[in-house]
């Protein structure tokens, strides 16, 4: 599979992992963050919502840029160094990007940090990739 060359350096104005998004909204990109989080965590090509050539799930990863908030997000939380090569690596930055998944998570249901360090432990993240990774695979059958 052929990936759009990699421009973006940093995250759009609404990216979902940005900490001052202009999204507005509990349900980022009209997903609930737990399926941010499970895609953060698994080896997906997550495109750029704000590519001019992105229309929605079916969009082609050799025309839409992959999502640099996505890619500063994984570096944050240790994911970065299991991704393929394809997928987009760049380094974090802790004053754009949401520096953990609790503040990710903290930031769109309202519910305290302390709390959601608590219900996203290894075992819940890893459920949360598993339920997004078996998404994948039943559109292909």
């Amino acid at each position: 599979m052929e990936f759009a060359e990699k421009k973006i350096k940093k995250p759009c104005v609404s990216c979902p992992f940005r900490r001052d998004n202009d999204l507005g909204t509990t349900k980022p990109g009209g997903s609930d963050p737990e399926v941010y989080l499970g895609q953060a965590r698994g080896p997906f090509w997550l495109p750029c919502h704000k590519d001019s050539e992105y229309q929605d799930k079916n969009s082609s990863p050799g025309k839409v840029q992959q999502c640099a908030g996505a890619a500063m997000f994984r570096a944050h939380t240790n994911r970065a160094e299991l991704m393929p090569t394809q997928i987009l690596h760049l380094e974090g930055n802790h004053e754009i990007v949401f520096a953990s998944e609790a503040e990710f998570y903290a930031h769109y249901t309202g519910l305290p940090i302390e709390s959601c360090e608590e219900i996203l432990n290894k075992e819940t993240l890893d459920q949360l990739m598993y339920i997004e990774m078996n998404k994948s695979e039943a559109k292909k059958l």
